[in-house]
Order: C-alpha cells, then sequence, then structure tokens
C-alpha cells in the first residue's frame, strides 16, 4: 500500500468516526407520523396488517335487588395481534360521551405506534393515549385538552389532532402541542377540576417505554 491509498483509507476511517455519532443519534431520534384513518368495520380500526382494535358497547352487571339485576353500559376496547386473541385494554362509561375516534402515528423508523382514544364530551374532548409495539401495548395516559377557552367564549372548545407532535429520543416518547390549550391530567383529577393553561410548546409529556414512567414537564418559552 503506498502512501497515496493509505491516505485515502485514512481520510474514509475518520469520516466514518466523524458520521457515526450522527448516524446513531438519526436512529434514536425519530417522529411518529399521523396515519390515515382505516376502518374494516365500524366498531374495527387497524394500524397495520397485523394489529386492530376492536370497540364495542356491552353491558355488565351493576347489582342484583329483588331478584332483579341491574345492568350498566361500557364501551370496551379490544387490541389483538394476528390471530391472537383480543386483549381488553379499557373501558369507559359512554355517559356524556357523543362520539369518539381512534387516531394513530406510526414511528418513522420501526412498527411501533402512537394511538390517542378521542373522546367527544359535551363541552371538550378527552383523550386516551396507548403506546404500541407489535403484541405490547401499554397505555400511557388520560387527558382533557382543549384549545384555550377564553378564545372561544365558552363554546365548545376542541382540540385538533393535527396540532399533536410526537417524538421518540432513546427510550422516551415526547408529546408536544402547537396551539395554546387548556389541559388536565385525569388520572390525578377524576372530578375534571383543575385545569391549566398552557402557551403552544410550553407543556411536554415524555413516556418512559422502558420503566412507564410518565412526566409532565412545563417550561417558558
Amino acid at each position: 500500500m503506498n502512501i497515496s491509498q493509505i491516505y485515502k483509507f485514512m481520510k474514509r476511517f475518520f469520516l466514518i468516526l466523524f458520521l457515526l455519532p450522527y448516524t446513531s443519534y438519526c436512529q434514536i431520534d425519530s417522529e411518529f407520523i399521523l396515519q390515515k384513518p382505516f376502518f374494516d368495520q365500524w366498531s374495527r380500526y387497524c394500524i397495520s396488517k397485523m394489529g386492530c382494535f376492536d370497540l364495542t358497547l356491552d353491558s355488565t352487571l351493576a347489582f342484583s335487588k329483588n331478584g332483579i339485576n341491574y345492568y350498566d353500559d361500557y364501551y370496551y376496547l379490544y387490541y389483538s395481534y394476528g390471530s391472537e386473541y383480543k386483549q381488553l385494554i379499557d373501558s369507559i362509561d359512554p355517559a356524556g360521551i357523543y362520539g369518539s375516534m381512534l387516531y394513530n402515528f406510526k414511528n418513522e423508523t420501526d412498527n411501533s405506534y402512537v394511538v390517542l382514544w378521542k373522546m367527544e364530551g359535551e363541552y371538550n374532548p378527552f383523550f386516551n393515549a396507548y403506546y404500541i409495539s407489535k403484541r405490547k401495548i401499554v397505555k400511557i395516559g388520560e387527558w382533557g385538552m382543549t384549545v384555550s377557552n377564553i378564545e372561544y367564549y365558552g363554546e365548545y372548545c376542541d382540540y385538533a389532532i393535527e396540532d399533536v407532535r410526537i417524538h421518540q429520543r432513546h427510550n422516551e416518547i415526547e408529546l408536544s402541542f402547537l396551539k395554546n390549550m387548556n389541559f388536565i391530567d385525569l388520572s390525578k383529577d377524576i372530578y375534571n377540576e383543575d385545569w391549566a393553561l398552557y402557551k403552544a410548546g410550553e407543556l411536554i409529556i415524555t413516556f418512559n417505554i422502558v420503566d412507564g414512567a410518565l412526566r409532565l414537564i412545563e417550561r417558558n418559552e
């Protein structure tokens, strides 16, 4: 090997060393892209060829009195992967719910997803969030989210799915929001009273896919 060949080899070697950290960073910093909704049936929603959700409205026994059974209606959300049995993921009382829709965000680098179950309430929507990686599904959280009701003078305050951004950085999934919003963590306030107002970009929700830790990060722009 002559001096010219050695020089070219060393040049390529150091170029690879220089690009390696950048390549590794790109592999672990990815975005979940909102997908077009697809329904096989009115009650079945598939996020891929293998993974599907089923939503049913069923009655469950609430209590019995004097030989009479009393039932309550609930929405039940199931998830199945391929030919496996349907796994019960969640259930909600349909009282005060006027419609619902499932939205899925697919990771641009692998076959993982974040799914938002949006439920329309009387004044605002509520969201249940889930992380899916093939057969594994984990519930991330339950939130109330609206655009600022100050801007809409007390009318119905929707929060558009298109204004949610989801990224993965290492083992952390981050949800951020493009518009001013009112927000409440329903897992901590079941009475739906302690709403907080955030400007666009002020609130970041992070979810660790390894240990399931959920954090709400407030930052001033």
